[in-house]
């Protein structure tokens, strides 16, 4: 399932804690780079905070493998994630005139 346009709205913060998960699942970040098709310094490089994060198309994958491996606690992390951005939206939104 392709879940086209959410990558845009995942915070850095939720990208690690979807990788963290994943790691956590399936026990290091070699065998995570492995199943994304991307080096572990690359895995490495995206959970430091202030470096490179994954692209669009890498968190696809991300969310994808997460879903599949632990759909509640994924469910949970992008669902508090968007609900912040709402919340955020909707404390900004109160301050423009439309």
């Amino acid at each position: 399932m392709r879940h086209d346009g959410l990558c845009e709205y995942i915070s850095r913060a939720a990208r690690v804690e979807l990788l963290s998960l994943l790691i956590e699942s399936i026990g290091s970040t070699r065998r995570l780079a492995k199943k994304l098709g991307v080096s572990h310094v690359a895995v490495h490089k995206w959970l430091s905070p202030g470096d490179a994060h994954p692209s669009n198309k890498n968190l696809q994958k991300i969310v994808e493998l997460a879903i599949g491996l632990d759909s509640a606690a994924t469910s949970k992390i992008l669902r508090r994630d968007l609900l912040t951005h709402k919340t955020s939206f909707e404390r900004f939104s109160h301050t423009l005139e439309w």
